[in-house]
């Protein structure tokens, strides 16, 4: 009679043990999905402020570089009066560049927008500007009989099928392309481009006849400052005599330490997204744990 009444206990009992290993070789899988979302969460967090702290850094160690000076005094739409020109040359070595968009077409009637950027001879200050082939700055932008020289970057002439040695005409001025740029110092401070580069002399840009009034030519002085002047309190003193000495000028202000201020502005969202990320996969994670603590 006992070992009756024992036998539906003992059928019961291996039921439910087999359902309840079926359950937790399926939570063990869920729950693999929970581990992972914390461990994506915690190493999205963690490694975003290192990430966002190295780049940071190395736009501060960079600054004078990526700037091209210890400041930058940029005018839309003019260039600096003379009494402008001559505080800055009081101060230090200057070095202009004007940037610009226009129209390059080639001796096949190919037309194609590019940034020009219109150098003088003290350019670069700082750094080096990557060409191929090498070549110095000013064999490479001097006119030779009849035409400018000039560097433009290779997605130009890929797009208008030109190679080193073509010719292409910018507004009213004719150019030959004697080298290509691969890299300049001073890119990233000058944001992004619409077009390729153009790089061509403050001369050649004169002769475009693209400088007219309302044209959106952006100004830019560089300057570097002594030797013996190099510390912060040398450059904040410079633009503090800069907005006294001249409250109309109307330009805009750049030292070494805001080299980029579009680069520090998207590496600042770039580690709020990723921050945010972490977070939500954590709470994910979270979830999924509580959801299997107080399961049956």
């Amino acid at each position: 009679m006992s070992d009756i009444s024992y036998a539906p206990r003992n059928r019961t009992l291996l039921l439910a043990i087999r359902y309840a290993l079926r359950e937790l070789r399926s939570g063990l899988r869920g729950f693999y999905v929970f581990i992972a979302c914390i461990a994506l969460g915690v190493m999205a967090i963690a490694g975003v402020g290192s990430v966002a702290g190295s780049l940071t850094e190395g736009l501060e160690h960079q600054g004078r570089t990526l700037l091209g000076g210890d400041a930058s005094f940029a005018l839309i739409q003019r260039e600096a009066t003379p009494q402008e020109r001559s505080f800055l040359e009081t101060r230090g070595t200057v070095s202009s560049a004007a940037v610009m968009r226009g129209m390059a077409r080639s001796e096949s009637a190919e037309f194609a927008l590019v940034d020009l950027k219109a150098v003088d001879s003290n350019y670069p200050m700082l750094g080096e500007v990557t060409l191929k082939p090498q070549i110095a700055m000013a064999d490479l932008l001097a006119r030779r009989d009849g035409q400018f020289g000039a560097a433009a970057d290779p997605v130009l002439l890929a797009r208008l099928g030109l190679k080193v040695g073509d010719r292409v005409t910018v507004g009213n001025a004719p150019f030959e392309i004697r080298s290509i740029v691969e890299a300049e110092p001073d890119k990233l401070a000058g944001g992004i481009g619409l077009g390729p580069r153009f790089l061509i002399s403050e001369d050649a840009l004169r002769a475009t006849g693209l400088l007219q009034p309302g044209t959106l030519v952006r100004w830019i002085y560089r300057l570097r400052l002594p030797g013996n002047a190099l510390d912060e309190r040398a450059t904040h003193a410079l633009v503090d005599d800069a907005r006294k000495a001249l409250p109309e000028a109307g330009w805009e202000i750049r030292t070494r330490s805001n080299a980029s201020p579009q680069l520090e502005r998207n590496i600042t969202r770039f580690s709020q997204f990723l921050t945010l990320v972490g977070l939500a996969a954590l709470l994910v994670g979270g979830v999924g744990v509580a959801n299997a603590v107080k399961s049956p």
